[in-house]
């Protein structure tokens, strides 16, 4: 009964600390008067008249795929090159200067190359989000398997277990949890550069969208766009932790959660 109860106050202290947030942005709103910033019914309203529309789901059809793109990218390049430098000494001490030096970059940085040289296109701004989400990864990924114990070296060595078992048996496993703190990042940051590549290049996308409000001066529906991906990225990032609730039932069930 207890257990039922705890689970319970905290999604509902959550709501209502969302509830009053909007209360003091609707007074607040309200009393200032002021045309940029719109009370929170204002925003209401136009949400409810927008986000169903067939117009605002092809552009947020448009920034998932991308994001999605981004992501699949940056997970497959991140988790190979973190269990390859937490693997090897040789190559940490090879690669860690380069990768570090690419990870003080800031995505948006790279954005005018991305143009460059891959064009306008979906293709520059996959590469920005990939290139943004692929070091969160790579760092978890790569820290996860240093921090397996030698013991569990020994003993794989010991069982004369191959290179190939070893890494999909006893490391990735071990370095599992790491890792999907490293994804779950990447849910959340992925959002953020979407945006950012589509203030640039293809007209389309959410940014693209929160542009041409902004440009027409209609608030209301430019702060619905913005909260929007609040409610986005609070769903993937609810999704992504039923996914990894799944994944590391083995680690939650140990921990005694």
């Amino acid at each position: 009964m207890k257990a039922t109860t705890q689970r319970l106050v905290g999604p509902a202290l959550g709501v209502l600390v969302f509830l009053a947030a909007l209360g003091v942005w609707q007074l607040w709103a309200g009393a200032a008067d002021s045309f940029p910033v719109p009370t929170a019914s204002e925003v209401g309203e136009r949400a409810w008249d927008v986000w169903p529309t067939s117009a605002f789901l092809g552009e947020v059809a448009q920034s998932m795929k991308r994001y999605a793109a981004g992501f699949a990218i940056a997970a497959t390049i991140g988790i190979g090159l973190g269990l390859l430098v937490g693997l090897s000494h040789a190559a940490r001490r090879t690669l860690d200067p380069f990768l570090e030096c690419l990870r003080a970059v800031p995505a948006i940085a790279i954005v005018p190359a991305a143009l460059i040289i891959l064009g306008y296109g979906d293709a520059s701004r996959i590469a920005v989000i990939a290139f943004g989400l692929c070091f969160p990864i790579l760092v978890n990924t790569a820290e996860g398997v240093r921090g397996i114990p030698r013991e569990v070296r020994d003993t794989a060595s010991m069982l004369h277990a191959g290179r190939v078992e070893r890494v999909s048996r006893i490391y990735v496993p071990a370095a599992l949890p790491s890792i999907m703190a490293g994804l779950r990042i990447a849910v959340s940051l992925g959002l953020v550069l979407v945006i950012l590549s589509e203030f640039v290049g293809e007209q389309n996308g959410i940014g693209y969208y929160l542009l041409v409000k902004q440009s027409e001066v209609d608030y209301p529906a430019l702060y619905a766009g913005i909260l929007f991906l609040g409610v986005l990225g609070y769903a993937l990032n609810r999704v992504f932790l039923v996914v990894e609730r799944r994944v590391l039932a083995w680690h939650y069930g140990a921990a005694g959660e």
